[in-house]
């Protein structure tokens, strides 16, 4: 290059930005590369070097992290389990509803149903192993009203404001 090039105040600014940004990245390079070891108030005041090894917390066992390595999402063998999963809630709150059927099973049962053209209608059932007789819809049996005939199905409300839906047993059942 020629001489008189250099004395240029643009060149000159160029070269000590260029330098500026060249040591920059020699610095970060060095901060990414190499790891500073800072002694806190706790730590001992031996080696700086040396780090103390936290002790692995409880329940973290080598032996669960190799069980889990062994059991590979990914395995050509493996299949989806033959349940979905449900929360332990969710699993109590089906067994509940499950009992109150079977508690509505014992308490009513539905002979049978007949449906109106208007959306009314009846149904002949028993209560709590009574003789069976007929109600109509708005009527109660014990505490329940009958809100809705369907066929082979009626619909009725508990005091407690829930709708328990009753199926007439299928045949031989």
């Amino acid at each position: 290059m020629r001489r008189w090039l250099w004395y240029a105040p643009a060149v000159q600014l160029s070269a000590a930005a260029l330098a500026l940004a060249l040591g920059l990245v020699a610095r970060t390079l060095r901060r990414a590369t190499h790891i500073a070891i800072t002694s806190s108030a706790g730590a001992p005041t031996g080696d700086p070097t040396l780090l103390p090894v936290p002790s692995p917390a409880s329940g973290y066992i080598f032996q669960r992290v190799l069980a889990a390595i062994g059991k590979d999402p990914f395995h050509p063998e493996r299949r989806r389990p033959g349940a979905r999963f449900q929360l332990p809630a969710d699993a109590a709150a089906t067994l509940a509803r499950g009992q109150e059927s079977r508690a509505t099973e014992a308490s009513l049962r539905l002979i049978g149903t007949a449906v109106a053209s208007e959306g009314g209608g009846f149904a002949m059932c028993a209560w709590q192993g009574g003789s069976p007789r007929i109600v109509r819809v708005g009527e109660r049996v014990g505490d329940w009203t009958l809100r809705k005939v369907t066929p082979g199905a009626a619909e009725f409300a508990t005091p407690a404001g829930t709708t328990v839906v009753v199926h007439v047993p299928k045949a031989g059942t």
